[in-house]
């Protein structure tokens, strides 16, 4: 009797580069709650990120520095367990360096987009935020693993089990159109510029960063994604296939009535078409016989 080996498991590998940012965003909220006691939004507002703070005051670390700083346990809670869910095994898979990398990189991008949004929205709306989190390098992270594991399952709030990559479509498309919201000055508290900045930094850094331009040979379905081939190519093909039907049964039908017309004429003579069937004739004269530009396989 054959039987399905079930697992179920509770976060990711606990590797070195992925427990020391466990650590240091730890750390760093504890000394954030302390100095807040005493100075509030003190941290938050230097090494956060405002776009007043990145152009005018030339704070030019905080495309890095946000995304070690939290608002609250609860959001770093979450931001961590996602980190210990998806990062461990992006490590082993690439290497500390290569992870540590992508991981800072795509974090960085996704700032640099939040400070762009932030901008944006303060010349139109008069708003000025600022922004922490780790959560653009997270879904970064999301979209590496979702790219290379696309049919492991996660359960979502632990209750309903939902493969890796339909939780990225999904959480992506919340994030664009929260995005959209964002540019109508509808902020809501919550950075999706820096979750969509995050995917498309990600995005980016697998598809043209030949460091890791291996990821989309290792699984055939992140190569086509990263590719940008998959849907067009596949509706491209299928018109083709579309067309080259139609134009074949069109002139299956017109030699059939070409047929038909010069068997009549050779019985009857020409003068005994009407002028529906000289009509007919005419029709697949020039369906039967495409032009000289046009070539069917």
């Amino acid at each position: 009797m054959n039987s399905r080996r079930i697992s179920i498991r509770i976060g990711g590998p606990l590797t070195p580069v992925v427990r020391n940012l466990l650590l240091a965003n730890g750390i760093l909220f504890v000394i954030q709650q302390v100095v807040g006691f005493f100075k509030p939004f003190y941290l938050e507002m230097i090494f956060g990120l405002s776009h007043a703070g990145l152009i005018q005051e030339f704070m030019l670390w905080q495309p890095l520095t946000y995304m070690f700083f939290h608002a609250d346990w609860l959001h770093l809670l979450f931001n961590m367990l996602s980190l210990w869910m998806f990062a461990g095994e992006l490590e082993q898979s690439w290497g500390s360096r290569r992870f540590l990398r992508f991981y800072i990189y795509s974090g960085t991008g996704a700032g640099l987009c939040i400070a762009a949004m932030n901008y944006f929205t303060f010349i139109r709306f008069g708003i000025s935020p600022y922004t922490i989190g780790s959560s653009g390098a997270i879904y970064s992270v999301f979209l590496a693993y979702a790219l290379l594991w696309p049919h492991r399952e996660v359960y979502l709030y632990f209750i309903l089990p939902v493969k890796v990559r339909t939780l990225l479509i999904i959480f992506g498309l919340i994030e664009f159109l929260g995005t959209l919201g964002s540019a109508l000055g509808q902020g809501g508290g919550i950075s999706h510029i820096g979750h969509t900045g995050g995917i498309i930094c990600g995005y980016f850094l697998l598809r043209f960063n030949s460091e890791y331009g291996y990821v989309s040979s290792t699984n055939r379905q992140s190569r086509i994604f990263l590719s940008g081939k998959g849907f067009i190519t596949g509706w491209l093909k299928k018109y083709r296939l579309k067309n080259k039907r139609s134009q074949i049964e069109t002139r299956i039908r017109a030699k059939k009535i070409i047929d038909e017309t010069l068997a009549k004429i050779a019985r009857e003579g020409m003068n005994s078409l009407s002028p529906e069937e000289k009509k007919n004739l005419e029709w697949a004269r020039k369906n039967y016989y495409p032009d000289n530009n046009q070539t069917l396989h």
